[in-house]
């Protein structure tokens, strides 16, 4: 089993001092990322990087964008650079790691994530990773031990609670953060702090008033992680109506974009949880958080999707993430 499936990645953006011109024009690169245009944000960043080649946020998302394209080794490149510009930041260590453990390289990465750590002692996807990196190295050491000797049976006991370890429950990937300036020291993640309470506005009807969490609408949301993890991409494109349009693209475009990407991984799981369901009539809202992995790629984010009754079928007609 590859470790790549329920280890953590960063998907961070390091924000440093740069004019608003310059600010947007990133944010921009990191916006047609985020919305699957690889290709396209790739371009835009290296044309950016040849003008301003030390922008550890712009070079950050060009790593990411290597990974998700499965270009493995320019990724590495990418990240080691920014390790070596900017040794204070953890989370280029940590995107290494996810990227060695892909490629078996288990030392590696456990170096990567103890330097990690090291940079920012209170980062928890760290931490987490190396128990999965020990977890994956113990079962290797198990493995061998078995084939030295198959009737080991303390060898056999420990290998099936190690494997039992890395089947079970996957690791909660970090979610998208700002993160300190790489000339000050680096704070607690910003997601991982509480959100401040939202003040209650009259547009907003409370929770007592709400309509009660519709079944249908429920079971529409799981259909479509369903079909989305079994890369059953005619299923996956059937939930959502049929004048869907992500930012920026046709529907047709965003068609051919969302095939590419679901057909492009080895494997995918997307698990949602705290779901929250709110129905006025033929219009649901559906916010739950959502966490995806590949062979490529895992991140956990808060989404909405709003759905409506069309033809007595919940179709998707909006989604945001945050």
């Amino acid at each position: 089993m590859a470790l790549s499936r329920f280890f953590a990645v960063a998907a961070a953006c390091i924000v440093l001092a740069a004019s608003p011109v310059l600010a947007d024009e990133v944010q921009e690169i990191n916006q047609q990322y985020r919305s699957g245009n690889l290709s396209g944000a790739l371009t835009r960043a290296n044309a950016y990087l040849a003008k301003n080649p030390k922008d550890a946020q712009t070079r950050f998302i060009k790593g990411l964008i290597l990974a998700d394209q499965g270009k493995t080794n320019e990724a590495i490149a990418v990240f080691t650079g920014l390790t070596e510009d900017y040794p204070e930041l953890p989370e280029p260590y940590n995107n290494l790691a996810v990227l060695y453990a892909s490629q078996n390289k288990y030392a590696a990465a456990k170096n990567a994530l103890e330097m990690a750590i090291r940079t920012h002692p209170s980062y928890a996807t760290a931490h987490e990773n190396l128990g999965d990196i020990y977890a994956k190295m113990a079962s290797l050491a198990y493995d061998k031990a078995l084939a030295l000797d198959s009737k080991n049976a303390a060898a056999q006991t420990k290998l099936a609670l190690i494997q039992d370890l890395i089947g079970g429950q996957p690791a909660k990937p970090a979610t998208s953060k700002v993160i300190p300036a790489a000339s000050k020291p680096v704070a607690k993640p910003v997601a991982a702090e509480p959100a401040p309470a939202a003040k209650p506005t009259p547009a907003k009807p409370s929770p007592v008033n709400a309509a009660p969490a519709s079944k249908e609408v429920e079971a529409a949301v799981t259909r479509w992680a369903q079909a989305w993890s079994a890369r059953n991409v005619d299923a996956y494109l059937a939930a959502y109506a049929s004048d869907f349009t992500a930012e920026g693209l046709t529907h047709a475009e965003w068609e051919a974009q969302r095939r590419a990407r679901i057909t492009g991984p080895a494997t995918i799981t997307v698990k949602i949880s705290n779901l929250k369901i709110e129905q006025q009539g033929d219009i649901a809202h559906a916010r739950f958080s959502q966490t995806y992995r590949s062979d490529r790629h895992q991140s956990t984010v808060r989404k909405t999707l709003k759905l409506a009754l069309q033809n007595g079928q919940w179709r998707i007609v909006g989604e945001t993430s945050n």
